[in-house]
């Protein structure tokens, strides 16, 4: 539904282009919304003698909707467009793309998408309201802007006053903790090393941990050295283990309750056999074990299988953040989407693929010749899908309470159903495919629009507005999109909507007199003769599902 703004904005972002035997404009207006979520294709050169258009009218996000203008085009051109199954290539395409959207992947550019477009409606916003204070300002009396201006220093100034206040109080604060950190550390620092015995003759050492600790690295560093302890210094030994802060939780340090006799040799040592030899360096209850035994026993960890550890820990973390990616119901694709009408034309033959209510309608002699059918959840066909997946739909023509339509790319909240294929969930991207061929003539166009083109005129409304004037010389085709904007455009926001929404519109034309080449008209024979119409009875159409 999304919300309004106090003023529409009526800027409009239009082109025209031509070759050699199409011309084609296009146009976009954000009208009364808060940001445009509307995109369009038109690829007058997709292939040789094939040219491709296509709308498509975003909701919750402008995100899947230029997705869809960057990629599906290319998902067109498959294995069965190279067979010329033109029909079931589109079909196909929709719903490759639509599957596409849950891939990790592609989540993270629309995530990207999503983020940019946010940041681009903050800085227009920005200047919109930049713009509307220079406008009011020129309505207003000098000596009132320069009050104005007066007051804005003013305030300016306070807040930088106040601002370098609070830096100055901040950085007091952090000297202050600084200092007092400082002097813990130094009390600490002495209350160890006044409490702490550590002798070169191996004997008369307190069973305290830290003084494990210093043993062992003297031993590392000299190769030869040991740690034993005596049971003559047991007083000794409490008040050392009294006076002695916590220990860290890693590798020998951390076992609080060793035996109070351990002692560790270094393997390394080339020392270590004559001290081992000499049984009388030994008090009775001192033991001599290996680093290694030591580990096993206490279950500490070695550096190498920490890092393993490690390792495994993340990549199961990796995985855990994926699978809440995946569930995570406000991710783009899942709450958003958008609707999609594709019309590909292959020389004289137009195939409309349509999923959602943007809408494609040719002008056959002036008539109006819907291509495609707006797709409503309270439609026969769509209820009875969408009650099958689970799903109702509300007396206002909702999903769920959602979505007032019932076919679209995206919205993966609403295609949850595991017992169900794509083609049937509540929500679904398969799209309804009419043929029909199509004849150069004066009163003959097609015309590409969202909804909010559709809400405020009728198909024959529009066809009736563009024939009015697009045989007038000089004019663009870009231009009467423009001014089909304008005839839509609701004054205010206090209806139901109807003139509130984005806009897009696209009118093609073929061209009376084509300068066909030799290689063309070569490529007709082989795919059969073009039969030219001239009334709307000689037109066929067909919908494939």
């Amino acid at each position: 539904m999304g919300t309004y703004l106090s003023k529409p904005v009526t800027d409009k972002e239009s082109h025209d282009t031509d070759n050699d035997w199409l011309s084609c404009g296009s146009s976009s207006m954000q009208g009364w919304r808060e940001s445009q979520e509307d995109a369009h294709n038109c690829l007058l050169d997709f292939d040789k003698k094939v040219a491709l258009f296509a709308v498509y009218d975003g909701h919750g996000g402008a995100e899947v909707a230029q997705y869809a203008a960057e990629n599906l085009p290319a998902l067109v051109k498959n294995t069965l467009y190279d067979n010329q199954d033109f029909e079931q290539a589109l079909i196909k395409a929709f719903m490759d793309f639509d599957d596409s959207l849950i891939e990790f992947p592609v989540v993270e550019k629309l995530v990207a998408l999503r983020e940019d477009v946010s940041e681009e409606c903050a800085d227009e916003e920005e200047e919109r309201e930049e713009l509307n204070e220079l406008y009011e300002e020129a309505k207003m009396p000098i000596e009132d802007i320069i009050l104005k201006y007066k007051n804005k220093i003013i305030e300016n100034m306070d807040k930088k006053k106040e601002k370098e206040m609070k830096e100055l109080e901040d950085a007091k604060e952090k000297e202050t903790e600084d200092a007092a950190i400082t002097r813990n550390d130094a009390c600490g620092s002495s209350s160890s090393s006044s409490n702490i015995t550590v002798t070169d003759d191996k004997t008369n050492v307190g069973n305290g941990i830290d003084e494990c600790k210093s043993k062992a690295s003297a031993a590392e560093s000299s190769s030869s050295a040991k740690v034993n302890s005596s049971s003559n210094d047991d007083a000794d030994d409490k008040n050392s283990e009294a006076e002695c802060g916590p220990s860290s939780s890693n590798g020998f340090n951390g076992v609080e309750q060793l035996p109070p006799s351990l002692c560790i040799i270094n393997d390394d040592s080339e020392d270590d056999t004559d001290v081992d030899d000499d049984d009388d360096d030994y008090d009775d209850g001192d033991v001599a074990i290996d680093p290694e035994l030591l580990r096993e026993k206490y279950n500490l960890e070695s550096d190498s299988d920490s890092d393993v550890e490690e390792e495994d820990e993340e990549e199961e973390e990796d995985e855990l953040s994926m699978d809440r990616f995946s569930e995570d119901e406000d991710k783009p694709g899942k709450d958003s989407g958008c609707t999609a009408v594709m019309a590909l034309l292959v020389n004289n033959k137009l195939y409309v693929a349509n999923a959602g209510d943007s809408r494609c309608v040719v002008s056959v002699g002036g008539k109006a010749h819907d291509m495609s059918k707006d797709h409503k959840p309270e439609d026969e066909p769509e209820l009875k899908r969408i009650n099958k997946a689970g799903g109702r739909v509300s007396s206002d023509g909702r999903v769920n309470g959602g979505l007032n339509l019932s076919r679209a790319l995206g919205d993966h909240n609403y295609k949850k159903n595991k017992d169900l294929p794509n083609t049937e969930q509540m929500i679904t991207a398969l799209p309804d495919v009419t043929v029909l061929d199509i004849t150069p003539d004066d009163n003959n166009f097609i015309v590409l629009a969202c909804d909010g083109i559709w809400n405020s005129l009728s198909s024959q409304e529009v066809v009736d507005f563009i024939s009015e004037r697009i045989n007038k010389p000089d004019t663009k085709l870009s231009s009467i999109c423009e001014e089909l904007f304008e005839q839509c455009l609701a004054p205010n926001t206090l209806s139901d909507g109807t003139g509130c929404d984005n806009m897009t519109c696209i009118i093609v034309k073929l061209k009376q007199k084509q300068k066909r080449s030799r290689s063309d008209e070569e490529d007709n024979s082989e795919g059969g003769e073009y039969k030219k119409q001239k009334s709307e009875d000689s037109i066929e159409s067909e919908s494939v599902h």
